[in-house]
């Protein structure tokens, strides 16, 4: 899913991305959302920046909706001045 927003007067699209949590032994399966910007509508690539942890690895996210606010706080709290 992408979205696009306005920081501080500048476009930026957000990708939310499902990933899958499996556990082959006993079948179960879940999902989880990352989130991830750009300033380009069509960027790959190193112009995709992934919100991560402290640890820097991927924030996990249970719901789409989680992902997306938590990528509209992060950016619009750092275009204020």
């Amino acid at each position: 899913m992408k979205e696009e927003m306005d920081i501080g007067g500048n476009k930026a699209w957000i990708l939310i991305e499902p990933h899958l949590l499996g556990d082959q032994h006993d079948g179960r399966q879940g999902e989880y959302f990352t989130a991830s910007y750009s300033f380009e509508e069509q960027a790959e690539g190193p112009a995709v920046v992934l919100f991560l942890r402290d640890d820097l690895t991927a924030k996990r996210f249970e719901l789409p909706v989680q992902a997306l606010e938590y990528a509209s706080e992060k950016l619009l709290g750092s275009a204020r001045p």
